[in-house]
């Protein structure tokens, strides 16, 4: 893993493979009205599906739920798939998945997914999606790409699990992952992480995940006001938190076991962050 905050803003983890099949590119634009966020333009091909957009109880005044679907079952090999999110000034969304997703066997081509994230002057994120759950025989090429204008703020989540399901003791093939974080000014952060399923074997690792918040006017209060539960989080999760002050930047990375204490702490870490980068307190989630 490389954590390079002085990178080209574009990703530079190069697959081993290219995708042959047609990109499929999903657009989601939010806008707002008297302070509340809408769905203001949605063009979501085959196999992108979204819930309508919604406004909980207990969340800010504003603040828009969507819950991002699939109608494939997964991702597949050669499946080269981009979304597109851009929020204008002022807009505050959660957005999120109904689920975690399956990456499938490749059976020896490259499954290909980006998400590509900007929040517009004084806008709000979070971005928190299930983890991607890694099959046999994966070969998985992901990037996250999040642009912030002045004012703007948000919080991201990345994370993958192995798993094999008749319990052969096969693990994916590869993973190659990138998340990067800029300005109007260009890259602040880009992180990348490569890794080989036999390398995951041997470590014994289950879940990785890794948490970006960005916009932080003061990083070093916000990574404080994280600390108890990163001291919550248990024996079982290794879990760290480092600053870059001068960008607004906390991350927080985390491996764990299992899905099921990932999913518990992410969801603890996703309060905490948006109570510390905000002053907003969450309403209460299920899925």
């Amino acid at each position: 893993m490389s954590c390079s905050p002085t990178s080209p803003p574009r990703c530079r983890v190069k697959p081993d493979r290219v995708a042959t099949s047609r990109p499929v590119r999903a657009e989601l634009q939010f806008g707002t009205v008297h302070g509340r966020t809408y769905l203001g333009r949605q063009r979501t091909p085959h196999p992108f599906h979204i819930t309508r957009p919604f406004h909980l109880p207990g969340d800010p005044a504003g603040l828009a739920t969507l819950y991002l679907q699939s109608s494939s079952g997964g991702l597949y090999g050669d499946d080269d798939l981009s979304l597109s999110v851009r929020l204008d000034a002022q807009a505050y969304l959660h957005l999120t998945t109904q689920a975690a997703t399956v990456v499938h066997d490749a059976k020896g081509g490259l499954t290909q997914q980006a998400v590509r994230l900007e929040v517009g002057p004084g806008g709000f994120l979070e971005y928190l999606p299930d983890p991607l759950i890694l099959f046999p025989g994966a070969n998985c090429h992901t990037l996250v790409q999040l642009k912030l204008h002045e004012g703007a703020k948000a919080v991201i989540f990345d994370s993958f699990v192995a798993h094999d399901p008749m319990a052969l003791g096969r693990s994916f093939e590869r993973l190659s992952n990138c998340v990067s974080i800029g300005g109007a000014s260009g890259p602040q952060l880009v992180d990348r992480m490569q890794a080989s399923g036999s390398l995951w074997q041997r470590k014994g690792l289950g879940c990785i995940a890794t948490v970006w918040l960005a916009g932080c006017s003061d990083a070093d209060q916000i990574a404080e006001a994280l600390a108890p539960v990163i001291a919550s989080a248990g024996t079982d999760i290794y879990l760290g938190i480092d600053t870059l002050p001068d960008r607004g930047l906390v991350g927080l990375r985390l491996m764990a076991p299992h899905g099921h204490q990932m999913s518990h702490i992410l969801q603890r870490i996703a309060v905490a962050a948006r109570l510390a980068l905000t002053g907003w307190h969450s309403a209460a989630r299920s899925k």
